[in-house]
């Protein structure tokens, strides 16, 4: 029988929130500063991806609390002491005190980095194990650092917009990777690029002790300054929040009835605007960025790509196996088979060779921070993740969804597996279409955060007033 179904039906409405059950959990040695030593602990990662450490499985079991837990944020997850290493000399401009966990009891260690929070060093007990938790990990840095980019709402816009205003005012374009987290470690990230430089200044020199003991007091103490940051931020944002509706009502009403005449002025004053500024625009356009376009859209659209390609067979192949399926196991089965790749976007340890592709940015990008002063590698790298996970939600919700109307409909398992093959070209089909097409906007709107805060610098000067 012929499939059809609308250009629509592989896009889901909006990607559905990770399982509610617990998504990874085992023990794992992790280093004590305040004992410095290592401990076995027993973690667990939430299926909100908060990570959660219990004395032992046994006190999880039982209900015990737990001995300390965190949200994924803003973290960065680190290979090895090396990489640490340089991430920790960057934050501690200065001081040469080396890494402050001793040396891992084991050959599998691996890193949880975050410039103003507690590190966190852990050692596997195989390569398997750190394989899978790192999987894990680096798609709950993912889910929780890019909350507010997924959800596509206006006023997660105009919070970010409001942001890089407030940045450029102070001369700083392109927000880069302070975007990423709630509003409040947002708010809190951007208040501590303010300050990181006073307090390297004047508080940083009257640090006494041996150089590791004064990075270790330096590390507590941004910990410190942040913690009271985030805390005083985070209960006035909840204030705001509920102050918020009233004062949108009350704009709305200020505004609505001379909104014809603003937006009316709104347009003169661009065009104004825009033809004292296209001149000098298109001139460090010409000078400093057309030359780079070409090359650097390329950078953008290969990692991006071989990403998406991976996800395309990954889907094809989880496919096939559900076929072969049909035609040894009964119903219940193809319908279980069908629950789990459904589930296939939130498991890490399945999506994360799909994943993998989009570090290939760290590498290939590396010389636009130099030449173009761009900060958000690690955003891009995280929205090229995202865009992996939504195309894979998406063809996995519509094969369920055409395979489930066709269940009742096969005369036997032979005709029934022709009909899922069926469905699997046409999903492919429209997979290609749609994945070509958001591959291109997503490398186009890159290079508008690459190019546009070159070229906002470059005018300030003659065109900011």
């Amino acid at each position: 029988p012929s499939l059809s179904f609308s250009s629509s039906s592989l896009v889901c409405p909006q990607l559905r929130g990770p399982p509610d059950a617990a998504l990874h959990e085992g023990l794992l040695s992790q280093y004590d500063g305040d004992s410095h030593s290592w401990q076995e602990n027993y973690f667990v990662l939430l299926g909100d991806f908060t990570l959660q450490w219990f004395e032992s499985e046994e006190a999880l079991r039982k209900g015990c609390e737990p001995r300390g837990s965190t949200a994924l944020s803003g973290y960065l997850l680190l290979p090895s002491p090396s990489e640490y290493a340089k991430w920790l000399g960057d934050l501690c401009q200065g001081l040469a005190g080396g890494s402050p966990f001793a040396d891992p009891p084991g050959e599998f260690p691996f890193f949880l980095f975050h410039p103003f929070r507690r590190h966190f060093c852990f050692c596997a007990a195989s390569a398997g194990s750190r394989q899978i938790w790192r999987a894990a990990l680096r798609d709950g840095i993912r889910y929780r650092s890019t909350e507010l980019q997924r959800r596509d709402s206006l006023e997660a816009e105009a919070f970010l917009e409001a942001v890089r205003f407030y940045r450029q005012e102070r001369g700083r374009y392109g927000a880069g990777d302070l975007l990423l987290g709630p509003e409040p470690e947002i708010l809190g990230n951007v208040l501590m690029e303010d300050l990181l430089p006073v307090l390297r200044s004047q508080v940083l020199p009257s640090i006494r002790g041996s150089e590791r003991r004064r990075q270790q007091l330096w590390l507590q103490f941004l910990q410190g300054v942040y913690t009271l940051i985030l805390s005083e931020i985070a209960s006035e944002f909840a204030g705001f929040q509920k102050e918020k509706d009233k004062l949108q009502s009350e704009l709305e009403k200020k505004i609505r009835p001379d909104l014809d005449q603003m937006l009316t002025l709104k347009d003169q004053i661009a065009s104004k605007l825009q033809a004292v500024v296209q001149s000098p625009a298109e001139s460090c356009c010409g000078r400093g960025v057309e030359p780079h376009l070409d090359c650097v859209m390329e950078e953008l659209m290969r990692p991006v790509s071989s990403g998406v390609e991976a996800v395309r067979s990954l889907f094809a192949r989880r496919v096939d196996e559900i076929i072969g399926l049909v035609r040894s196991s009964p119903v219940a089965v193809l319908q279980k088979e069908l629950l789990t790749l459904g589930r296939t976007s939130w498991r890490p340890e399945v999506m994360h060779l799909c994943y993998e592709e989009a570090d290939l940015y760290r590498e290939s990008l590396r010389g636009l921070e130099e030449r173009f002063g761009f900060r958000g590698v690690t955003s891009l790298v995280l929205g090229a993740q995202n865009l992996m996970q939504q195309l894979m939600a998406n063809a996995t919700h519509t094969f369920q969804q055409l395979s489930q109307q066709h269940l009742g409909q096969a005369a036997g398992r032979h005709q029934l597996a022709q009909m899922l093959g069926n469905v699997k070209e046409r999903v492919l089909k429209k997979f290609d279409h749609d994945s070509s097409s958001v591959r291109k906007r997503f490398a186009q709107e890159w290079l508008v955060q690459i190019f546009l805060p070159f070229l906002l610098k470059h005018l300030e000067s003659g065109c900011k007033l």
